[in-house]
């Protein structure tokens, strides 16, 4: 916690409240507007509502196939039209929680997230596009028509990486106004495009730590040899923006089942304001305010919210 207290103050904690039949495991949490709080429990097939303040407001979801049910949710997001929309990684599928239960066939593989465009289109990060062996990780869907209008995100690597770099199919996209900002697991760059999906921009991630080149391989990489690869390998989790003019990249490094994270904080110019080495896990951005798993909370339930310090 040295290198985050030089960095961050804590400014609150927030405790999610639990009851028997609500319990805190491997939480996914996101941001649901200014008052609320969307936590994805995987190992729960749970999906719950709860306010800033931890209190809990509403719990959808248990274990199956059926309406309503999940095996793997990865996470979720509210639609434009008030709905919760959550993508389940084992069942391949979405389903829409509102007055209705809606499901939907993935029509990506490996769906991972989903954001509202509006208008009838959503923006589904997974695997997807794999034209000549090049696949795209973001995907432009259109619910009217059920058609994928566009994919983008490319892998960027080398033709010799290819094979090792197919075992890292994880990506992340912030949807933030009329832009998208958006990361592929083994980028150096962070990536902005239009709700079109045309490239605006690309800034380069100043790492904290040098990246391992990949091994090479002649052939698909199998689990086996994946899980040899991720104790060298610097995997960016996630993009997100903070405050007005603020990109926040997070970069983890898997040591046997558990990983360590570092934090790029830099401008929309990409100059570095701050790189910490050894951080809690980050959960989200809002505003100002950074919201971390706490580290030295006996159970998962616990929120660490903190601020940068005044540096000036």
């Amino acid at each position: 916690m040295n290198a985050f207290e030089e960095v961050f103050e804590v400014v609150r904690v927030v405790t999610l409240e639990e009851t028997e039949d609500v319990v805190t495991v491997g939480p996914r949490v996101a941001t649901d507007g200014p008052d609320g709080l969307l936590v994805v429990e995987p190992q729960e097939s749970q999906i719950r509502e709860y306010s800033r303040d931890g209190t809990l407001r509403a719990v959808h979801g248990r274990t199956g196939g059926g309406p309503g049910e999940f095996l793997m949710p990865i996470s979720a997001r509210r639609t434009v039209d008030g709905r919760l929309v959550v993508p389940d990684i084992s069942l391949g599928r979405l389903t829409f929680l509102g007055p209705d239960t809606l499901i939907d066939a993935a029509p990506v593989a490996m769906l991972l997230d989903v954001h509202d465009l509006g208008e009838g289109k959503l923006l589904l990060t997974g695997i997807g596009n794999q034209l000549a062996n090049r696949p795209r990780f973001l995907h432009i869907w259109d619910t009217e028509t059920d058609r994928i209008d566009r994919s983008f995100l490319p892998m960027g690597v080398s033709d010799r990486d290819r094979p090792t770099a197919s075992a890292f199919a994880a990506a992340s996209a912030s949807l933030v106004r009329d832009t998208i900002w958006a990361v592929w697991s083994l980028s150096d760059t962070i990536y902005q495009y239009s709700l079109d999906g045309d490239l605006l921009t690309k800034i380069p991630i100043p790492l904290v730590r040098p990246r391992a080149a990949l091994p090479s391989f002649d052939r698909q990489v199998d689990v086996s040899e994946a899980g040899t690869v991720l104790d060298s390998v610097s995997q960016v989790s996630g993009v997100q923006i903070a405050g007005d003019d603020g990109l926040v990249a997070t970069i983890g490094h898997m040591r046997g089942i558990e990983y360590e994270w570092d934090l790029v904080i830099m401008d929309r110019d990409g100059i570095p304001l701050a790189q910490v080495r050894g951080v809690p896990r980050l959960l989200f951005v809002d505003g100002d305010e950074f919201w971390f798993a706490d580290p030295q909370g006996l159970q998962p339930n616990r929120i660490l919210v903190a601020r940068r310090k005044d540096t000036s």
